[in-house]
């Protein structure tokens, strides 16, 4: 099997110029894991993943250890939200981008996703262009619909 025949073809994308709060809402009100970001003619430029978004309030750990063991006022981090407003997708963006082609079996993709401890692959065309994604639930249960079902 190939990627092409289990991938989602209905993705959610957003473009460079994105603001926090409307990748916000599709993290997290429309639940993905994650946006590629695409130019206007659907090249994928980067991905922005529910943890990027959440790295924005501890940039390191250093200072989530620096946060948990001093007097630190966390509903003046909350308000560090308000600061973030200004951040686009461009900024938050991973543009060193993991992806799979259409034309590739799809256990070389779970692979891929296995080795790097990602949920998800952007899938692209030969000529860049962001077609799909393809989660490791797709893969799992097209394996299951194929070799397991039924015995």
């Amino acid at each position: 099997m190939k990627v092409r025949d289990v991938m989602s073809r209905k993705i959610i994308s957003v473009g460079r110029d994105s603001e926090l709060r409307e990748l916000w809402k599709i993290i997290f009100k429309i639940r993905v894991n994650a946006i590629p970001v695409v130019d206007t003619k659907g090249k994928l430029l980067g991905i922005i993943t529910k943890d990027d978004i959440l790295h924005l309030f501890y940039p390191d750990y250093e200072d989530l250890v620096e946060d948990f063991f001093s007097v630190s006022n966390f509903e003046e981090m909350e308000n560090r939200i308000d600061e973030l407003g200004s951040k686009r997708a461009r900024d938050i963006m991973n543009k060193r981008i993991i992806f799979t082609r259409e034309d590739c079996p799809i256990m070389r993709a779970l692979s891929r996703m296995i080795v790097r401890n990602f949920n998800q692959l952007p899938v692209v065309s030969d000529d860049d262009r962001l077609v799909g994604m393809v989660t490791k639930g797709d893969i799992f249960s097209a394996l299951f619909r194929a070799h397991l079902k039924g015995k």
